[in-house]
């Protein structure tokens, strides 16, 4: 039978190893487990363009911008090419298009900016439904979104700044205003969320990333490289939830956002120091991120984003898309 001081022996003990494992992961949560379900290869050469992003069950991007008429790309999950459909805003002589997104039933959703003839340019976003017969263009000077997402209710969202002459403090700017905005399809302003002032530096909204997935939306924030980003979610009822950032290197940035339906977000980062690149998940804002391991087939792979409890990544060959299950 134990006495005493050994009944307060195995008590601390128990209390030690708990404290351990919450220090070594951020929480007693079980890491995830990847499995390859399949690859698929794009025939559409990506390199020198931007990180296309997988949204609405496509992968998509455009091609062809900054001119009078960019081109919206998106493939299948087979790496099948759907229909190639040319974006333009009526007396706009040149479009430089920002970001784009997909709804599941193939609505595009893009934003950028406008310039008519005379060089005055206009922050925009755009629905445009899966024929291309159909756009819905709405003009947001003076706000200008840089990054879009299309929630699962199908209603649109995005992050941006607002800017009058170049200028973040021009007239008529309330350094209150939020920069994550909520529009329905018809672009009818529905919320903002996360003021401005909030934040301390312009380039956390200029370089961050936004996703989506079952009620929720998650953006990283910039800045592109090193300390000093970090990571929001917002629910359907409006909630604005800060977690913890990931601990970055000073060379090291995120490059890939996914957010899960059990309520997880995984994140790629690279760390141009020691060339290594790494897979991170959370559970939820009381966590901290953790380094996963990943299967050798995905190697230096960078998320292009995620749906279900499917991570879907990019390799460095620009072509070879690697889908994988994620279990705990």
């Amino acid at each position: 039978m134990a006495n005493n001081g050994d009944k307060m022996f195995n008590s601390l003990a128990i209390s030690l190893a708990i404290i351990s494992l919450n220090l070594a992961g951020g929480s007693s949560i079980r890491a995830a487990s990847l499995s390859i379900h399949h690859e698929a290869r794009v025939s559409y050469d990506f390199a020198g363009m931007r990180l296309a992003q997988w949204s609405g069950g496509a992968l998509v991007n455009f091609a062809s911008n900054q001119t009078a008429a960019p081109t919206l790309l998106s493939f299948d999950d087979q790496g099948k090419q759907l229909q190639a459909l040319p974006f333009t805003i009526p007396e706009s002589e040149t479009v430089d298009l920002y970001d784009i997104a997909r709804s599941p039933d193939g609505f595009f959703a893009v934003c950028g900016k406008a310039y008519d003839h005379s060089g005055r340019g206009s922050g925009f976003i755009a629905v445009v439904s899966p024929t291309g017969d159909q756009a819905t263009t709405v003009r947001l000077y003076p706000y200008y979104p840089t990054l879009v997402t299309v929630g699962s209710d199908r209603t649109i969202w995005t992050a941006g700044v607002e800017v009058v002459n170049g200028k973040e403090g021009g007239p008529g700017i309330n350094p209150e205003y939020g920069v994550i905005r909520h529009f329905d399809l018809t672009g009818r302003l529905l919320g903002s969320f996360i003021p401005r002032s909030s934040l301390p530096s312009r380039s956390m909204i200029l370089n961050g990333t936004l996703r989506s997935a079952n009620g929720r939306i998650g953006w990283y924030t910039g800045p592109i490289a090193g300390p000093g980003s970090q990571y929001y979610e917002i629910l359907s009822d409006g909630t604005v939830r800060r977690y913890p950032s990931i601990a970055l290197n000073k060379s090291e940035y995120v490059t890939g956002l996914a957010l899960m339906d059990d309520g997880s977000s995984y994140a790629t980062t690279f760390d141009s120091a020691d060339r290594a690149y790494r897979l991170h998940s959370v559970a939820g804002p009381s966590q901290q991120w953790a380094v996963e391991p990943v299967p050798d087939q995905i190697g230096r792979g960078i998320l292009y984003g995620g749906e279900g409890s499917r991570l879907v990544f990019h390799t460095p060959d620009h072509f070879t898309l690697i889908f994988a299950d994620v279990s705990r």
